[in-house]
Formats: structure tokens, C-alpha cells, sequence
């Protein structure tokens, strides 16, 4: 599976208004909704849920650390995830959320770092010092 097929394929479908991470966070409870209970993605829902919480939290200042890039990925990847607009239809029993777990999980391998700090930040180890 080409990952990179998949992104331009699907960049061509959506308007630049439906990715942007603003409109992207405010989708957050319905596409949650919508894929708990999908075998496919149940691997991924800490990783989902990271993502919205960390775009949330850098839009609204109180996150600093993460880049542009990393958030206009993340948010891609879950305007891909919220939006009926695939390359293998969601409606299709289990190959229709194939495609959007090899794009959640290509996206979430690059951006493994990005989510350790951020769980860092949210979470300080019990043995850190408190600034």
C-alpha cells in the first residue's frame, strides 16, 4: 500500500477548510463515536486521542512544543479518519477502515516522538522536578 498514493488521492477530494486543525478538533466527539467499537482502529484509539487532546491543546497556547508540521499531519490524518471521504468507503464491513488505520498508523509512527513529549508534558514523571 502506497501511504503516499493515499494522501494525494485524498487531498484531491477534500476542500484545505475541512483539514485545518480548528475544524478538525471540533469533530472530535463524533469521530470518536463513530470508530470505538471498529476492531480495526481499536489499536489506534489512545493514539487518536492524543492527537485531537495535542492539536487542542496547541491551538489553544497552552502546548508549545510540537511543530506546524506535525500538527497539519495529525490533523490530515484525522480529517481522513472524520470525514466519509475515502479511498475504501467506511461503509464497507472491515476494508473500509483498513485504509484509514495504515494512514492513522503511518502518521502516528512519524509523529511517535511528538507524542512522547506531549504525554510527557500532560503526565510528568512522579520523579521530575516540578518547575
Amino acid at each position: 500500500m502506497d501511504i503516499d498514493k493515499i494522501i494525494n488521492s485524498y487531498k484531491s477530494k477534500i476542500n484545505d477548510e475541512d483539514a485545518k486543525p480548528e475544524k478538525v478538533v471540533q469533530s472530535k466527539a463524533d469521530t470518536l463515536n463513530k470508530v470505538e467499537n471498529v476492531s480495526v482502529l481499536a489499536g489506534l484509539l489512545e493514539n487518536i486521542r492524543t492527537a485531537y487532546d495535542m492539536i487542542s491543546d496547541t491551538l489553544a497556547g497552552r502546548y508549545k512544543g510540537v511543530s506546524k508540521a506535525t500538527i497539519a499531519l495529525l490533523a490530515g490524518g484525522l480529517a481522513y479518519l472524520a470525514l466519509p471521504v475515502d479511498i475504501v468507503p467506511d461503509f464497507i464491513p472491515v476494508a473500509g477502515w483498513m485504509d484509514d488505520a495504515a494512514v492513522l498508523t503511518w502518521i502516528f509512527t512519524r509523529c511517535a516522538d511528538e507524542f512522547k513529549k506531549y504525554k510527557d508534558f500532560k503526565n510528568p514523571p512522579t520523579n521530575a522536578p516540578v518547575e
